[in-house]
């Protein structure tokens, strides 16, 4: 369990520099309410990521599980390898890509309007949808033989980490008010530049940590 999650924190770390979700909880500091909207958005994009694993994870994995046959005790760690390789072709990818995935600084200095629970709900709806990292955590989580409740404590684990740039965001213009806003804005504009140069490297440390932690178990 200690090595699972471990593994967990790992993968979420890197993903957690979602640029969409980053600059969207940066918006909604510089309009009325700041704290409150960045609050609900930060936990509605949480919620959705979170009900979107457990879906995968204890209800499709559970399926696919129950296919297949009986698992090895080593079959865990056959699968922390096979996501270590995952995760380093991901970061491969990210830096073969970094040129086109870095778009320009969106305009931040405006109140973007309307529900931060809808915002909330449909980025992180539709960053679920192209979530590899994600899905590589959930594949391992699926194939260890943890029971049921460390597996949500695993996905819980995965969305604290996620999220854990918007919770400082929050707490940034909580402590800082209006200054908050003046230091969060140009930091919201170097990560959706250059979020692909920091994510890339990181993920293949973290899936060459992997695949080795998994290869000496193997061993």
């Amino acid at each position: 369990m200690p090595a699972l999650a471990l593994a967990v924190i790992l993968i979420a770390a890197p993903d957690s520099l979602n640029p969409s979700l980053i600059v969207a909880a940066v918006f909604l500091t510089l309009g009325a309410h700041p704290v409150r909207r960045s609050l609900v958005f930060t936990i509605t994009a949480f919620v959705i990521t979170l009900a979107g694993g457990l879906a995968i994870a204890l209800g499709l994995g559970d399926l696919i599980l129950s296919l297949l046959p009986k698992l090895s005790h080593t079959a865990k760690y056959d699968v922390i390898v096979a996501v270590g390789v995952l995760v380093i072709c991901g970061g491969a990818v990210l830096w073969w890509r970094r040129k086109a995935l870095a778009s320009e600084p969106s305009d931040v200095h405006r109140d973007p309007g309307g529900s931060a629970v809808l915002l909330g709900a449909g980025i992180a709806g539709v960053e679920l949808l192209t979530a590899f990292p994600y899905f590589a955590a959930i594949a391992m989580v699926i194939g260890s033989s943890v029971a049921a409740p460390g597996k949500v404590f695993l996905l819980v684990l995965y969305n604290v980490i996620y999220v854990l740039p918007l919770i400082a965001i929050v707490v940034v213009r909580a402590i800082m008010g209006e200054k908050g806003s003046e230091l969060l804005v140009p930091v919201s504009a170097w990560i959706e530049t250059h979020w692909p140069v920091v994510a890339a490297p990181v993920a293949v440390v973290v899936g060459a940590a992997l695949t080795a932690y998994g290869i000496v178990q193997l061993t």
